[in-house]
Order: C-alpha cells, then sequence, then structure tokens
C-alpha cells in the first residue's frame, strides 16, 4: 500500500490509484496501461518514479494547485516525487504510464527535467511513447524490440531540458502560425517575414530552441492532427492526408512512418484494439 507523505500518498514503482489492464517489467522501466472509469477525482498523490504518461484516450485532467487539460495523444513526464491530483471525465480515461527505474537512470548518468514537461505531438516525447505503446500492445518476444524503445524514450525524456537561452519573442508567433497555418504550404521565408528576421537566424534559432527545423516541427503537426482523425474509423486514409495537408496518401503513410515509427493503418488497428494483458505477473496496485 502507498506510504504517507506531506504531499499526499507516496505510490511505489508500479502502484497507481486506477485499475492496471497490462503490465510489462523490464530492468530499465515498469510500462503500465491503465483505464480510470469516470466521474472520479485521484486525491494528491506522488509518485516514487519519474514517469511518462501517455493520454491514449478519453477525459483526463492533471496538475497540482491548477488542473490541466490533457488531450489524447498527449504525453506529460513528471519527475519523482512530484506531487499533483488527477480527475477522470464522465468518459473514463485511457493512460500509458513509462515509470524509470531510479537505479536505472543512475548507472545511465540521464539528466531528467525538474518540472513536469508536456508534449501535445510536436516535441520529442510522444512519439517514442507511442512506438513503445505499440511494442507493448504486440507484446514483443524478442526483448530486444523493447529495450529499443525504451531507451528512445529515456533518451527523448533526458533532451527535455530546456535551452540553455530564452527564446526571442518573436518565437511564439513563428510556432504559432505553424499550428494554425499546417495544412499550408509554408516556406522559411514566409516564417521569417512573420517574426522580421533573416530567414538563416530562424533556422539557427529554431534548431537550437527545440532541437530540430521547422519542417520536421510542420510535420509532427501534421500527423498529431492525423491521429486524432485516425481514431474515428469514419475517416478514410486519403482524406485523411487531404485535411492534413500532406500532398496525398503515399506521402502521408510516407510522413507518419517516419514520425511515428508505423503505418496510419497499424497506427489505426492499435487504437481500436483491446486491451493488451501481459503475460507477466501482475504488480501490486492502489485502489
Amino acid at each position: 500500500m502507498p506510504g504517507a507523505s506531506q504531499s499526499g500518498e507516496l505510490l511505489r514503482g508500479g502502484e497507481f490509484y486506477s485499475p492496471i489492464a497490462g503490465r510489462m517489467c523490464t530492468g530499465e522501466v515498469v510500462l503500465s496501461e491503465l483505464r480510470p472509469a469516470g466521474t472520479r477525482q485521484v486525491p494528491r498523490h506522488e509518485h516514487e518514479l519519474a514517469y511518462v504518461t501517455i493520454v491514449l484516450g478519453g477525459d483526463y485532467l492533471e496538475g497540482d494547485r491548477k488542473l490541466v487539460q490533457l488531450q489524447p495523444l498527449t504525453a506529460v513526464f513528471n519527475p519523482s516525487g512530484i506531487s499533483h491530483s488527477t480527475v477522470i471525465g464522465p468518459a473514463g480515461a485511457a493512460l500509458f504510464t513509462i515509470e524509470i527505474r531510479t537505479e536505472h537512470r543512475k548507472q545511465l548518468a540521464i539528466r531528467l527535467p525538474q518540472e513536469t514537461t508536456f508534449d501535445r505531438g510536436a516535441g520529442a516525447m510522444l512519439w517514442p511513447g507511442l512506438r513503445l505503446y505499440s511494442a507493448f500492445k504486440a507484446q514483443m518476444a524478442d526483448p530486444l524490440v523493447v529495450d529499443s524503445q525504451v531507451f528512445e524514450i529515456l533518451g527523448a525524456v533526458g533532451q527535455l531540458e530546456p535551452a540553455e537561452s530564452a527564446p526571442p519573442r518573436w518565437f511564439g508567433r513563428v510556432k504559432e502560425r505553424l499550428h494554425e497555418e499546417f495544412r499550408q504550404n509554408l516556406r522559411m521565408g514566409d516564417l521569417a517575414q512573420e517574426a522580421g528576421i533573416h530567414p538563416v537566424h530562424l533556422a539557427r534559432v529554431f534548431r537550437t530552441q527545440e532541437r530540430q527545423t521547422p519542417g520536421d516541427y510542420l510535420r509532427r503537426v501534421r500527423v498529431r492532427v492525423a491521429c486524432d482523425l485516425l481514431r474515428d474509423p469514419e475517416w478514410p486514409l486519403a482524406a485523411i492526408a487531404a485535411e492534413c495537408g500532406f500532398a496525398d496518401q503515399s506521402h502521408f503513410t510516407r510522413a507518419f512512418r517516419r514520425v511515428a515509427g508505423t503505418t496510419p493503418g497499424q497506427f489505426r488497428r492499435a487504437c481500436s484494439a483491446p486491451t493488451a494483458r501481459s503475460a507477466l505477473p501482475r504488480e501490486s496496485a492502489a485502489w
């Protein structure tokens, strides 16, 4: 059972307030699929292990003094010992958690962020998490397959330290335009004109702040929107490709595979598949 602390209940590795639908353990991480029921408030608590949560679906809010609504296909990293509470909406929720074992993190000398960090699809954390979830759902027998995805998510989380210098004022306008006009064929000249700077300077600053190019960022935004549409079986792949700004379905498939590590069709089937249940013994859960 969880232990008491001034910040609420302390949940050990593998302990959750939600029912555990599937579990897989490696020497590096504890992977859990959670299916909390609808209309429920989880009291303030903290986790012993640093962990990533991938919101797969449903209504889910998380935070400490202020709750933040996390849409499906959002990734959130919480360092060990941080306090928060959660609220599950009427539709319930589907979550995939990746808890990072402390001893392994120390062996690898991985620096993790000290604050809660979100990735709504344009960063480096969500996509390795979804690829790891796909391997988890498939119950990969080859440990190397799972290990490869585990180390990728560890590498992604380890890159979440903020850039050394604060972004310039125009940087937010450029990112906002990428999100608002993702269907358009934007060019570096368009973005530089928006910011009032030289395109070369824009490319340099964007790489420093986001660790990727504006083109890579735009591709991830488009694929993130496509993931939402793929959850609806009524949307044909060709229609999703056009809606998200891809030249055609072939272009969509290539870009999707590059970002998500799978095809749009495989992603759609994974989202609609029954809940995975690990053949490994379950660990204790806090109810």
